[in-house]
């Protein structure tokens, strides 16, 4: 019996998929490292071949659609985040602007917003929220609902319904290809969007809009789109670049005043607050402290170590933010004059601002797969499984992920980038 007939013409491709991130999204732990590498690899298998077998628009979206629906069964099991969404939320509801207020400070206050249960599982208590109004609004809306299980279920309809309509977008984009399916079947969107509640997940919906509105000539619109993806995560302003030079101040001061401007004004809940000593504080620290899965960093910090003879992330980190900046603007130029597409520079600058960045988490690459999709490149489809082994670090006693697993990670990625780039620049000669 013929591979493909055994796994592409009957359910149990289907069985594999579903089943395998069901156990992964509800089931396992972080510290359950070989069960999470036998589901990540198993939920890719499955989702690659039904891609490769281009199955209808239809049953793609019923799959996709089937299985985020059993992720509504029990809380993100995979990443904490969400009870830092709903803290936040929780202040709003009680009349206090969570920029003005720690969550250590809270409880001092006997302040009653979160169960001692649910506090005791909050990440980074001690530092301000880093995350946007816009999207304040969305963890507001999920504390009309007391229990965190309902309240992680409104943010998951809101993400599951983002998921849907880029779908539909890419559909749009690209009507006579299979990207909407390698986007919408992709298990790390998966479980880092509808399953751990990442709003990478609306941030990719509002990108989409914004190319989907540009490829109408809706410059206009594309640039309320642009100012709404920025407002979800600051990530869209390393595009501005790219979108100066595509459309140059004729047309381009539209998009790019219409997308500042919205930005602004989902800024407003943050006046008048403690924002520059605590958010700015919070995000200083990010750049300046944080560390995680990073591959281009973690070289200049083996060679600070080797040098100095100390972790040198406290002047390294702004210095690779500033190459990153420059780097990100040459690309554009570049890029341009070379007559890439859109897509493509974007896909460029977001590359080399997570190359270059101190900390990768998973979902930090999501918005990549939409645009390498878009643009004919597969390496994010390769990194969304490899970038997955940074889970395998976690265990009872706290982090510390083998050097040989984050090695391997970006030598495959970076293998796949340079075969891909050796395939296009050989179509040109």
């Amino acid at each position: 019996m013929s591979f493909k007939r055994l796994f592409g013409s009957v359910p149990l491709l289907y069985l594999i998929f579903i089943v395998s991130i069901f156990i992964l999204s509800t089931v396992l732990t972080r510290s359950d490292s070989i069960s999470l590498f036998i589901c990540f690899s198993a939920s890719f298998f499955a989702y690659s071949w039904i891609c490769k077998f281009k199955y209808s628009f239809k049953s793609i979206l019923l799959l996709g659609i089937s299985v985020r629906c059993l992720l509504f069964y029990n809380l993100p099991n995979l990443s904490d985040d969400f009870y830092r969404f709903i803290w936040d939320g929780s202040l709003i509801h009680h009349g206090i602007n969570p920029y003005s207020l720690l969550p250590t400070h809270a409880t001092e206050l006997g302040i009653p917003t979160f169960s001692p249960e649910a506090l005791a599982q909050l990440n980074s208590s001690t530092y301000a929220t880093v995350y946007p109004p816009f999207n304040q609004l969305f963890f507001w809306l999920s504390t009309f609902l007391a229990h965190p299980l309902w309240s992680v279920g409104i943010l998951r309809i809101f993400l599951f319904l983002t998921d849907i309509a880029s779908t539909w977008l890419l559909h749009k984009l690209r009507p006579k290809t299979a990207v909407s399916g390698w986007f919408f079947l992709n298990p790390l969107l998966i479980w880092e969007g509808v399953g751990n509640v990442h709003f990478e997940s609306m941030m990719i919906f509002f990108l989409l809009l914004t190319l989907y509105f540009i490829s109408k000539n809706k410059l206009a619109k594309a640039g309320l789109a642009w100012g709404l993806a920025i407002a979800t995560k600051l990530i869209p302003l390393l595009f501005l670049p790219a979108l100066m030079w595509y459309y140059k101040w004729k047309h381009g001061w539209i998009l790019i005043s219409i997308g500042l401007l919205v930005f602004s004004l989902t800024l407003m809940p943050m006046l008048g607050t403690q924002l520059t000593q605590g958010t700015f504080t919070s995000l200083k620290l990010y750049f300046q402290h944080f560390e995680f899965n990073a591959s281009i960093y973690f070289i200049f910090r083996a060679l600070g170590f080797w040098f100095k003879g100390y972790n040198i992330i406290g002047t390294l980190g702004p210095i690779m933010g500033l190459i990153t900046l420059f780097l990100v603007s040459i690309g554009a130029i570049f890029l341009y004059y070379h007559k890439k597409s859109l897509e493509t520079v974007l896909l460029y600058s977001l590359t080399i601002y997570l190359l270059m960045s101190t900390t990768i988490h998973p979902w930090y690459i999501l918005t990549l797969i939409p645009l390498g999709l878009l643009s004919g490149y597969w390496y994010p489809v390769i990194w969304s499984f490899t970038v997955s082994w940074s889970y395998f670090g976690y265990n009872a006693m706290g982090y510390d992920v083998p050097v040989w697993w984050i090695l391997s990670e970006y030598i495959i990625l970076f293998g796949a980038i340079g075969i891909e780039l050796k395939k296009k620049y050989a179509a040109l000669i």
